[in-house]
């Protein structure tokens, strides 16, 4: 069968839409609500079961099972009877919404709707003998895994995709297998099937086709896509799922230097706040360990900021090329490297910038250049393309850089355009900061619109560039680090606004890096 022509999402890119979509206030419920309806709607208007006929829902306890309540609710609407099978625990349903349309198909609904609750594979015997001997069931409604599937499929559910398979097989009415958003047991980015899995007639996937579903698997004979009411926005505009999907949890295992190693590359005679601002954003953020290498006139000023800022130091007022070899062991040492804060423009310091940046290629790190080091770098362009660097501009400085001037910050079609041009030409990520914040890594673009202009004190673009460098170091991209620190840090500036006042500082922001996360988190 033909098969639709679209763009594929991956699930993680899926999860992502749909916390933004929370984000800009249209509830996860609304969304679950027009992915149940799109099936049933598709189920009637197909002719897949006749009124006063019955269908069967398989559900499990996750975001499925909820869109597969919903469904039970719109067919029972239209006349038909309906049978949910419950497939695990109702304690186990495992998020709101799911659990809100559960309960009213459960307590309310329980004329139309027939309920069975199997929470081991015995109860399932019986169920098979039931569906196998009433002529009247048309269609079957897959809804019991989604998009998270990973290895080994547990029971009950196991045997509940052998059950569907066995029934559709057998000498029944049943017509149809409707499987929602994925056939249950198919791995949605690979399209493999690690166990088992539901043999599916029809697939209705929501708002794009996964990645690995294909009607050249044998487990599905055709795919269609529905849209849930994930707004454009949800995917211009970076949101409380980009946050969520990069903030990594250790685990019980973990040792101390496996939760990201940060080194921090700056500072001069003139200036040793920079490299402090974006030392604490590390430490108060959770990394394992920061090191902040400086000119030796400022060390002690660094160390008197925090006794967690583990400081290195060379001889000088600014760092230069003697720092190199020093500076090669550490770069080895480290997960993400920051570069620039305080830097200074000394031509000394831009000699070591370029040995810096060799050394870096050499070892294919992830770097970001700030401040001081995106003007030494203007004359240097080729040696940064195609790495795995961010570099944080605000306007003045990509006017230095490249020469390029944009578009007023809320004329998003044409900035972002060039913007995306300039990052495809250098392949490399770009986070252009200003009243809203542009990323492009050249193949896609975000804008960012958290923040508030009393964020327009010193010390506020070092602590991004110090995120920047926190979310590189949990093992994220370049592209998705440069997403995250910029929404946070205008979250953590927007946090101070609301509970410090009008009058907050650089230093407050880093105090309050993670009442901010758990503000977000507890959105």
């Amino acid at each position: 069968m033909k098969e639709f022509n679209s763009e594929k999402i991956a699930s993680e890119e899926m999860t992502i839409l749909d916390n933004n979509s929370e984000w800009l206030g249209i509830p996860k419920s609304h969304l679950m609500e027009c992915a149940g309806y799109s099936v049933a709607a598709k189920i009637m208007n197909r002719g897949y079961v006749e009124p006063n006929k019955k269908a069967v829902i398989f559900c499990g306890t996750g975001n499925n099972g909820g869109d597969g309540f919903v469904v039970a609710r719109h067919l029972s609407s239209r006349g038909i009877k309906v049978l949910v099978v419950l497939v695990g625990n109702p304690r186990n349903i495992r998020t709101e919404e799911a659990q809100f349309n559960w309960n009213i198909i459960l307590k309310n609904l329980n004329y139309s709707i027939e309920v069975e609750i199997t929470k081991d594979s015995t109860d399932l015997i019986d169920l098979d003998n039931r569906i196998k001997k009433d002529k009247s069931y048309q269609v079957i409604v897959d809804a019991l895994l989604g998009t998270g599937i990973q290895g080994k499929i547990r029971e009950p559910i196991a045997s509940a995709i052998d059950l569907i398979n066995s029934i559709k097989k057998g000498e029944t009415e049943i017509r149809t297998v409707v499987s929602i958003d994925v056939p249950s047991g198919v791995d949605p980015n690979t399209g493999n099937i690690s166990d088992k899995a539901v043999y599916a007639d029809l697939v209705i996937t929501f708002h794009r086709r996964k990645i690995g579903l294909s009607c050249s698997n044998d487990h599905i004979n055709e795919i269609i896509e529905r849209s849930i009411g994930i707004p454009p926005e949800a995917n211009i505009f970076v949101g409380r799922g980009n946050l969520l999907s990069t903030l990594k949890k250790r685990k019980k295992e973990t040792h101390k230097g496996e939760f990201g190693k940060i080194l921090i590359i700056g500072g001069s005679k003139n200036y040793s706040g920079a490299p402090a601002y974006a030392s604490l954003a590390g430490i108060n953020f959770g990394i394992d360990l920061v090191i902040t290498y400086v000119p030796d006139i400022i060390a002690n000023t660094l160390r008197n900021y925090s006794p967690n800022i583990i400081v290195r130091s060379s001889k000088g007022n600014w760092l230069n090329i003697k720092a190199l070899d020093d500076l090669k062991e550490l770069i080895k040492w480290a997960d993400s490297i920051l570069i620039g804060p305080g830097l200074g423009l000394e031509q000394e310091t831009e000699e070591l910038l370029v040995e810096l940046i060799k050394t870096l290629k050499e070892l294919n790190k992830s770097f970001i250049l700030d401040a001081d080091a995106l003007k030494l770098i203007k004359n240097h362009l080729n040696l940064i393309k195609s790495l795995p660097v961010i570099l944080t501009p605000h306007e003045g400085e990509l006017k230095i850089m490249t020469g390029l001037e944009l578009p007023p910050y809320d004329n998003m079609v044409d900035r972002s355009k060039i913007i995306l041009d300039l990052a495809k030409k250098l392949d490399l990520t770009l986070l252009i900061k200003g009243p809203y914040d542009y990323i492009s890594n050249g193949k896609q673009i975000k804008i960012n619109r958290t923040g508030c202009p009393e964020m327009s004190v010193g010390g506020t673009g070092d602590i991004l560039a110090g995120l920047c460098a926190c979310f590189s170091a949990i093992k994220n991209s370049s592209f998705q680090s440069a997403c995250s620190a910029v929404f946070l840090n205008g979250c953590i500036g927007e946090y101070c606004k609301s509970n410090i006042g009008d009058h907050f500082t650089a230093m407050d922001m880093v105090n309050n890096i993670n009442k901010a996360i758990n503000s977000v988190l507890n959105f």
